[in-house]
């Protein structure tokens, strides 16, 4: 223990110095202009928040629109599909019958 006693003797006068210069980075004082600072970027972060729900009712409409188109055109799809088989089916009968009557 009488190792440490001159250490501590030579250490402790740069102790309070140092928590001095330390304490005001640890503890915060409230002031107006870091409140004012604060209330503006809370106010940007409302005004994007908006901006992107707006944006993302627009996105959702045009995602929409997009599948609606989709929807529109897989039934046109569909439709000449259905032909096309009849068609198709027809000319197989008619082939067959006059492979038939021949």
């Amino acid at each position: 223990m009488a190792l440490w006693l001159p250490v501590i003797k030579v250490v402790l006068p740069y102790v309070g110095p140092i928590m001095q210069a330390a304490l005001p980075v640890f503890t915060r004082r409230k002031s107006e202009k870091t409140d004012q600072v604060v209330a503006q970027q809370v106010a940007e972060l409302q005004d994007e928040v908006n901006r992107n729900a707006q944006a993302s009712h627009a996105l959702a409409k045009a995602v929409e629109e997009a599948a609606r188109a989709n929807d529109l055109a897989l039934r046109q799809a569909r439709l000449i599909a259905t032909a096309a088989i009849v068609i198709a089916v027809v000319a197989l009968g008619v082939s067959a019958a006059c492979w038939w009557l021949r």
